[in-house]
């Protein structure tokens, strides 16, 4: 199959989850000898047009301005791309995350148009109990009622974004994100009490509840350490979050956490296969691959039992799922996990097997691939019966 997805996030440019996802995807379908292009949008570079083959995923980098309304732009630059494409047969489809709504508007194309819920800017803002921005929300739901098919890479995530937006379809097919798992991890000590966490320092991925629990940990296991990795984010303040946590701490245990900032991906998962345990204790997740990664890498891994928490863990079996509004039980799994090395084994263990079984990309690749071509095959079908009625 020949796939185009959009995507303004694909590594090494700033990203977060919808980046992950989409590169791990996009380097299995070409490994399985599909053809894949990627379009997003650049602030940061000097042509109007960057091109690179990252493991053999075509990607273009668009040129994109700050300037005011320049969004618009950028966006018919995205679509006349696409178009120009699609027309010259060298794509069979083109797939957009929901956020921010990137096919608002999209006249129509010669290929069937496939949003896939990663969590769009309205679902998160209501995940936080905040009202949603009133422009995002318009063009988000404009983008769905332009798709012609929708996938979910949670369930939890189909439901919000069907209950928020009202939609009147509810053939949402789940297809879980995907991470590569190594047929073998290097034998290696993990490091005796090393507390790992990963992600963008954000009120969401539930940083600010782990440093509450942080003196917690460390009174119970003195030579506890923390290492946080991740681009410093912004608090609801406007401040630095690095910087605000550390003031959070006291000034006595201070030493124990160190910000690690962020960091390649082969860096990341050597810091997963040393570390005692990984936290994550997020408010707000569509399905969240850093718990994935940790869990590939057979680290114990504690996750947030809210959202599609659910979906990735089974508590007490192939992890820990803890409130992120309770310190104190974030604390608990920590020390647990910390202080009980057959629990640790049990959990790293059964957490890399069960990844290895129901998300890895050898797992996920096949289900993408027959819901493509199953889209591809409706889309033409319903085309043909139109032509034939006009």
């Amino acid at each position: 199959m020949r796939i185009c997805f959009i995507c303004n996030e694909y590594p090494p440019s700033r990203y977060g989850g919808i980046g992950t996802a989409t590169r791990t995807l996009a380097r299995a379908l070409v490994a399985a000898g599909h053809q894949v292009r990627v379009v997003g949008l650049s602030y940061h570079q000097e042509n109007s047009l960057s091109f690179e083959c990252d493991c053999g995923v075509e990607v273009w980098r668009l040129k994109a301005s700050s300037a005011r309304f320049s969004w618009i732009w950028a966006r018919y630059t995205i679509f006349r791309t696409v178009q120009q494409w699609a027309k010259s047969k060298r794509i069979d489809l083109v797939e957009a995350p929901d956020y921010e709504g990137v096919v608002a508007g999209w006249p129509a194309l010669p290929v069937p148009v496939i949003v896939r819920f990663h969590g769009s800017g309205s679902y998160f803002a209501v995940e936080m109990g905040r009202r949603p921005k009133r422009g995002t929300l318009f063009l988000e739901a404009a983008s769905l009622r332009r798709a012609n098919f929708y996938c979910s890479c949670s369930r939890y995530t189909a439901d919000q974004t069907y209950r928020l937006f009202g939609l009147q379809i509810r053939d949402i097919s789940i297809l879980h994100n995907a991470v590569t798992v190594a047929a073998d991890i290097p034998e290696k000590n993990r490091s005796a009490n090393q507390v790992v966490f990963t992600g963008t320092l954000t009120p969401k991925k539930g940083v600010i509840s782990l440093i509450h629990a942080w003196p917690l940990v460390v009174n119970s296991c003195p030579k506890a350490k923390l290492d946080i990795f991740g681009n410093d984010g912004r608090t609801d303040a406007g401040e630095s979050m690095r910087d605000f946590l550390l003031s959070s701490l006291p000034a006595s245990i201070r030493n124990t956490v160190h910000f690690r900032g962020h960091v390649e991906q082969a860096d990341l998962r050597n810091a997963l296969r040393a570390a005692s345990v990984a936290v994550f204790p997020s408010y707000s997740e569509a399905f969240a691959m850093a718990p994935m990664e940790a869990m590939a890498e057979a680290c114990p891994t504690i996750y947030s039992r809210r959202g599609s928490g659910a979906e990735l863990i089974k508590d007490g079996e192939t992890g820990l799922l803890v409130d992120p509004a309770e310190p104190g039980a974030i604390a608990r799994a920590i020390t647990n996990v910390l202080s009980d090395a057959n629990l640790a084994a049990r959990l790293g263990s059964a957490g890399r097997e069960h990844i290895a079984r129901c998300f890895s990309t050898s797992a996920l690749l096949v289900k993408n691939v027959n819901f493509y071509q199953a889209c591809v095959q409706s889309f033409r079908s319903t085309s043909f019966e139109r032509a034939e009625a006009a």
